[in-house]
């Protein structure tokens, strides 16, 4: 089935104890490619994003912050909106254009390049920074737009699109409020949370504020706005050089790329919380290729959904703080 929205995907998997696949977050426009390419050196990635972002004729730009660091020919700054732009460019026509996006926030047809021009873009690449709905609401394609970002921000709307998959499962999840209702939803479920239990919250990125609960524990955390999920922990079998690791997959315009795999000796693996990048092991690789296209496919459909509405909803899940 061809991509129409979600174009640049990363999924991260973990495997429970039976090697069964479990899907925990989908990125809205992921990160991680900087150690892909340190391990794999493989530019398909860019590739094929590249390609997707020139079907349609007219000039192909990249959204990117004033202050960016400038690409030196090193990855000596770590993935940067620049680092991505060096690599996609090599995989284009032409030149693309760069566009900054404190220039570039109202609702119009046109962008503000760096220089000056206004032009009206064929295609941006966004990354992770805000964008106006006018773009991807007259045709033009976006890397990643409006209405994937709506989709999968939220952890539970994204779940109940990814609930009836058939290659992996997603966590068994409750939306709570409060701490009490967390005591008596693990209290009525001791099979489901016998390895103890998970809370994250709705919307956020980078492992900020998840705090798994080992068996018997009981958390202790404040639970803010917009709410949280508790669900269940997932324990992967002992694989890795460290006791606890986890997977990131890419999918770039449908076609699954591999990944990379992050581990820690303790089970917080996530990279910006102490986990360690290592290449992903073959088999586990193959044994995600189907799972990982199943799940961009189904998000990529929720997100069509959201792009047919007559007007775009007014949501905070497009929304950025820098």
């Amino acid at each position: 089935m061809p991509i129409s929205n979600y174009f640049w995907a990363g999924l991260d998997f973990m495997f429970d104890e039976q090697y069964q696949p479990v899907l925990l977050d989908v990125n809205r426009s992921s990160h991680m490619l900087w150690e892909y390419m340190k391990f794999l050196r493989d530019e398909r990635p860019f590739e094929l994003t590249a390609a997707a972002m020139e079907r349609r004729d007219g000039p192909v730009c990249l959204l990117w912050r004033r202050n960016d660091p400038s690409f030196e020919g090193t990855m000596a700054h770590g993935e940067t909106a620049p680092f991505i732009g060096h690599y996609l460019a090599r995989h284009l026509r032409v030149p693309p254009h760069v566009c900054f996006v404190e220039d570039n926030q109202t609702e119009r047809d046109a962008l503000t390049t760096a220089s000056g021009d206004s032009i009206v873009p064929a295609s941006v690449f966004r990354w992770w920074y805000q964008m106006p709905w006018s773009y991807e609401r007259r045709g033009v394609v976006v890397v990643n737009p409006n209405c994937v970002w709506v989709t999968v921000r939220d952890k539970q709307r994204c779940y109940e699109a990814l609930a009836e998959a058939r290659t992996f499962r997603v966590p068994e999840t409750f939306q709570v409020e409060n701490l009490q209702e967390v005591d008596a939803i693990v209290a009525q479920r001791p099979a489901l949370f016998a390895r103890g239990y998970v809370l994250k919250p709705r919307v956020g990125w980078g492992g900020q504020g998840v705090h798994v609960v080992p068996p018997g524990a009981r958390a202790d955390i404040p639970l803010l706005p917009p709410g949280y999920l508790l669900s269940e922990r997932i324990v992967p079998p002992e694989r890795s050089s460290r006791r606890y690791w986890d997977v990131r997959v890419f999918v770039m315009d449908g076609e699954y790329c591999g990944g990379i795999m992050y581990t820690n000796d303790s089970f917080v693996t996530n990279y910006h919380r102490g986990g360690i990048a290592e290449p992903l092991p073959a088999d586990l690789s193959a044994r995600l290729r189907e799972p990982a296209v199943e799940a961009v496919t189904r998000i990529d459909v929720a997100a069509a959904a959201v792009a047919a509405l007559p007007a775009p909803p007014v949501s905070d899940l497009v929304n950025v703080v820098y």
